[in-house]
C-alpha cells in the first residue's frame, strides 16, 4: 500500500503521520479560504489517493485517545457480538422494508436496489433510518464545514481529510485496501433528492459483517491524513463562501424520505422481538 503523508506544510510547522494525526491536537482555522489552501496542499502532497471530508461538531476519541469514526453499527465502545449480530438483524429487516416499499411506490431503480445491499444500505444510511456498516464522508469541503456548523451550540468543530483510493465506478470495491466506496449520486433515484445537494459518498470495509478479526480494522482512522478545528461562527465563511442552508441539505418534498420515515416506525415492533 502506497504511503499517505499526513504532513501538513511546512509552513504550519507540525509534522505529523498517518500513526500519529489521530492522536494530534486539532490544527486552528481562522476562516474557509485558510481550510481550502491547507487542504490543496495535502492534496498536492498525497497525489496518490483522492482526499474526501467529514465535518463533526465534537472530536470523538476512542480508549487510546485517538480520533475515531466507526460505521454506526460498530459504535459502542463495550459492543457485545450478540448486539452486533441483533444489530445486522435489524439492518436486514429495514432493507427487506425498503425493497418492498420501492417496488409499491414504483421508484426507479427498484429491481436494482433488490439485488444490491450497498444501495440498500446507502439509502438506510444516508436516511438515518437504521445502523449501518457504512460512514458519511464528502468530496466537498464546505458541505463539511456546513453540517461541522450546522445546529451546533459551542464555539468550535472540526473537519477531517482522509486520503482514499481513486475510484472508478460508482460502487467502487478495492480489494487492495480492503475498501468500498460508494457514490451516492449514481446509486440513488433521482427522487432521493437529499444526496443530490450533500455530494455524499459511504465508505466501509469490504465483506462486512458482525464478524472481524480486530475492531480497529473497522475505523476509518486509519486514512486520517489531516484534522482541523474551525470556529462556529459566522466570520468564519470570509467574503465570497457562506455555509449552505438547512433546508438545500434536507429538502423538502422527497418522497424517499416519507419511506424511510414510514419504515422507522415499522422497524420498532421488530426491534422488541429482538
Amino acid at each position: 500500500m502506497r504511503k499517505i503523508i499526513g504532513k501538513l506544510s511546512v509552513e504550519l510547522r507540525q509534522h505529523t503521520t498517518p500513526q500519529t494525526v489521530a492522536k494530534d491536537t486539532a490544527y486552528p482555522i481562522n476562516n474557509f479560504r485558510e481550510l481550502v489552501e491547507h487542504t490543496v496542499k495535502l492534496a498536492y502532497r498525497n497525489k496518490d489517493f483522492i482526499l474526501f471530508y467529514r465535518g463533526q461538531t465534537k472530536d470523538y476519541k476512542n480508549r487510546t485517545y485517538k480520533s475515531s469514526f466507526y460505521p454506526s453499527i460498530y459504535r459502542d465502545a463495550y459492543l457485545k457480538k450478540d448486539r452486533l449480530r441483533q444489530r445486522f438483524e435489524l439492518l436486514e429487516k429495514a432493507s427487506e422494508l425498503l425493497v418492498k416499499k420501492f417496488q409499491q411506490n414504483k421508484i426507479i431503480g427498484r429491481t436494482e436496489l433488490a439485488r444490491k445491499k450497498y444501495i440498500q444500505w446507502s439509502i438506510l444510511q444516508h436516511y438515518e433510518v437504521c445502523d449501518t456498516p457504512l460512514i458519511d464522508v464528502t468530496q466537498s469541503l464546505r458541505a463539511a464545514c456546513s453540517f461541522a456548523t450546522m445546529d451546533n451550540k459551542v464555539n468550535n468543530a472540526f473537519i477531517y481529510v482522509f486520503g482514499l483510493p481513486y475510484y472508478h465506478n460508482r460502487i467502487s470495491i478495492d480489494s487492495e485496501h480492503d475498501l468500498v466506496n460508494i457514490r451516492l449520486l449514481s446509486i440513488m433515484p433521482p427522487e432521493a433528492l437529499r444526496a443530490y445537494f450533500q455530494e455524499g459518498y459511504l465508505v466501509g470495509t469490504e465483506d462486512i459483517s458482525y464478524k472481524y478479526n480486530s475492531k480497529s480494522e473497522l475505523d476509518l482512522n486509519n486514512r486520517l491524513i489531516a484534522k482541523f478545528e474551525i470556529k462556529n461562527i459566522d466570520s468564519f465563511w470570509g467574503e465570497g463562501f457562506e455555509q449552505i442552508p438547512t433546508d438545500v441539505l434536507y429538502p423538502d418534498n422527497d418522497i424517499i424520505l416519507e419511506i424511510c420515515n414510514e419504515i422507522k416506525s415499522e422497524l420498532n415492533s421488530f426491534k422488541l422481538d429482538l
